[in-house]
């Protein structure tokens, strides 16, 4: 399965069309918020098994304010590295889709520090799939045409 993720990344990369690239961005994005959160699920359930005491409520609301915070500079990142001149098309769409991927990520992170904590883990795990929505949606309007961009190239370079 792995090869065949990777293949169908490089055939969208080669395509050197704007949709092809949207289509490699949000693969990217995808494997990118899966590199970051698969890690908390057991860390979060190893902490789980310590029996820490619940959170009171304004200490959650604080974690889920700096997990937005963090989310907010995560994608704040995320498009200035997609409106970078000096990177070709495919680079600065792949470095956008990684670095927005961060903003879900983290909260999700955050979330899994919070397993015995339904509260917290609802607030934000909430966020994180809000933030994983807006990522996507984002992609769309980061990703520049390869083709104006290289003068009517035939394939992305990254």
């Amino acid at each position: 399965m792995r090869s065949s993720v990777v293949q169908a990344l490089a055939r969208d990369l080669q395509a050197g069309t704007r949709p092809s690239l949207l289509s490699a961005a949000r693969r990217t994005y995808g494997l990118a918020l899966v590199a970051l959160g698969l890690p908390g699920l057991p860390l979060g359930g190893l902490y789980l098994l310590t029996g820490p005491a619940p959170l009171p409520l304004w200490a959650l609301l604080a974690v889920a304010g700096l997990g937005a915070v963090l989310a907010v500079f995560a994608l704040r990142l995320a498009a200035q590295a997609a409106r970078d001149p000096l990177l070709s098309p495919a680079r600065a769409a792949l470095m956008a889709a990684i670095q927005a991927a961060a903003a879900p990520g983290t909260v999700f992170l955050l979330g899994c520090a919070l397993l015995s904590d339904l509260r917290g883990l609802a607030l934000l795990w909430t966020l994180a799939l809000f933030l994983t929505w807006a990522g996507w949606q984002k992609l769309a309007g980061w990703v520049r045409d390869p083709q104006v961009a290289s003068g009517q190239s035939s394939a992305c370079s990254i």
